[in-house]
């Protein structure tokens, strides 16, 4: 079994010993009460439509589970709670965008290319390989989170996410090598649904198991309305152009994504699912490690075992009983000959290849070897205290849909 905490940089230790020594003072900037933060944000920013009030349900299980599930240093209190209330402004903002810039709306978007698949399956690879071509639109983690443009003055948008980034870079103990984050970088559009408060990325900033339970049951219809609305703002931005979207937690969705948004494009990416669970698992131990005092080993991989092979199986169901209509691509695939795995899926939606867009996406391929950020070592299935087998159980069907052996 992996040891229950790791040591963190010495400013976030240096910042957590401040937080527990003067607890009472700084308590106000931690705590999380949902009347208190929706007051709080709106009045910060002189709003008060939330829009639809179904994403309360969902503050309110975060909240709870963040209460419940929890071990947050103080850093981590500070991130969830400063991510909780980015999602409010979020949705603040959109409400209001709405209103000043209604013929966004009214407009539908171009087909988009969207990118699903279990995580750890080459998706961010693929995703940014695509978005070579200049007809196709992928979106920037400056852009993603903070997804609604000032209607009026100057946007401070990308020079916070800088900021932003480059200060969470020396609070945390990084990953480059399971998964590259930069706020210039094409990143997962998941970000767009953290202000519908139904969202996974919520669980990389915090071990909130109840909250991943209530989100694997909820009704995500709404809050694939509100994505499909954040895309059309995009989309008038670029009226040209195809966004090129990805996300693996897009997988268990996509009957919604397909009622939604019918000519989408859907691609969906494969690897053996003991590789992905164990790779899930090192990502989220280390992304824990960063902002609790314990981790729950085996409570996490049990919490991403469910995620994963739940997801898995709305993704089956609809496959099987929607008829949704999938590209799939094999993960060796992108690894053997990511070029033709983009010709086959252009050629089966009759997009066009030029020569010069081919070029491009060669020299990026050329630029970005697997690796190139350092081998990311996994743990075994044994580090969190389970076997393969237990693994496999899970994605029986998935395995025998692509022939994946045990």
């Amino acid at each position: 079994m992996l040891p229950d905490h790791q040591a963190m940089p010495g400013l976030a230790r240096l910042i957590n010993l401040l937080g527990d020594r003067f607890k009472k003072q700084v308590e106000p900037m931690v705590h999380l009460d949902e009347k208190e933060l929706l007051d709080k944000v709106s009045h910060r920013l002189s709003l008060k439509d939330y829009g639809d009030s179904y994403f309360k349900e969902g503050l309110r299980q975060l909240i709870d589970s963040v209460k419940k599930d929890t071990d947050l240093t103080f850093l981590g209190k500070v991130l969830q709670r400063t991510a909780i209330e980015r999602g409010l402004e979020n949705r603040l903002k959109f409400s209001e965008y709405k209103k000043q810039r209604p013929e966004v709306f009214i407009k539908t978007i171009n087909p988009p290319i969207i990118i699903l698949g279990l995580p750890r399956t080459g998706t961010t690879f693929l995703h940014r390989l695509l978005a070579q071509d200049p007809q196709n639109r992928g979106l920037y983690f400056w852009e993603l989170i903070r997804p609604i443009p000032p209607i009026e003055g100057k946007d401070f948008r990308k020079m916070l996410a800088k900021i932003e980034y480059n200060t969470y870079r020396h609070l945390s103990k990084q990953f480059d090598h399971i998964h590259v984050v930069k706020d210039n970088e094409y990143e997962e559009c998941i970000l767009l649904l953290t202000l519908t408060f139904q969202s996974a990325a919520y669980y990389m900033m915090a071990p909130v198991y109840a909250y991943v339970k209530w989100c694997l049951q909820a009704d995500r219809l709404k809050g694939y309305e509100e994505y499909f609305q954040l895309l059309k703002i995009y989309q008038s931005e670029t009226p040209n152009k195809r966004l090129t979207l990805k996300a693996p937690a897009h997988t268990g969705s996509t009957n919604e994504i397909k009622r939604l948004i019918p000519d989408a494009m859907l691609i969906q990416t494969h690897r053996h699912p003991v590789d992905v669970c164990n790779s899930v698992n090192s990502l989220v131990y280390s992304a824990h490690c960063n902002v609790v005092k314990r981790i729950d080993i085996r409570k996490t991989m049990e919490c991403n075992l469910n995620f994963l092979a739940g997801d898995m199986q709305r993704n089956l169901f609809s496959r099987k009983y929607h008829a949704i209509d999938v590209h799939d691509i094999m993960y060796e695939e992108i690894l053997s000959d990511p070029l033709g795995v983009v010709k086959k899926f252009y050629a089966k939606f009759e997009i066009e290849l030029c020569r010069k867009t081919e070029e491009k996406m060669k020299s990026f391929i050329n630029k970005n070897p697997q690796h190139k950020h350092g081998k990311h070592k996994y743990n075994s299935a044994n580090d969190f205290g389970v076997t393969d087998a237990h693994i496999i159980e899970r994605f029986e069907e998935y395995m025998n849909l692509f022939g994946y052996r045990a």
